[in-house]
């Protein structure tokens, strides 16, 4: 079982994901399927990440709205046509994630797409 720290970990690796995602702009993304599927796995990465975490350390950020990340993840899984609100959510909420487990805990800070460098 991965350690809260690593789940973390693993979070912020997808919010730097999602950020270069964005970097190719809206019209790119919601032109690309690929760009939309890589979408959807970051936000079910991030859910299923912070599902796997307990509550007193979810407790230590407490900015950030964990029941909206984990049900994103539901959302995406289940009902995959809101393209405008998964880009929304990567432009404007996981960067505020990022930030807040940034801020809270002492991580590994990625420098690039790590995904399948992941046990």
């Amino acid at each position: 079982m991965r350690k809260p720290a690593e789940r973390l970990n693993d979070i912020v690796v997808a919010v730097t994901d999602a950020a270069a995602l964005v970097a190719r702009g809206h019209s790119e993304f919601i032109a690309d399927p690929l760009l939309i599927r890589a979408a959807k796995n970051i936000l079910a990465e991030i859910g299923e990440a912070a599902k796997g975490i307990d509550d007193d350390t979810l407790s230590t950020m407490p900015g950030v709205p964990w029941k909206n990340v984990k049900g994103m993840r539901d959302k995406v899984v289940h009902d995959y046509s809101d393209i405008d609100l998964m880009w929304e959510t990567l432009v404007h909420e996981l960067p505020r994630v990022g930030e807040a487990i940034a801020g809270s805990t002492p991580i590994d800070h990625p420098t690039g797409c790590t995904t399948s460098a992941r046990p």
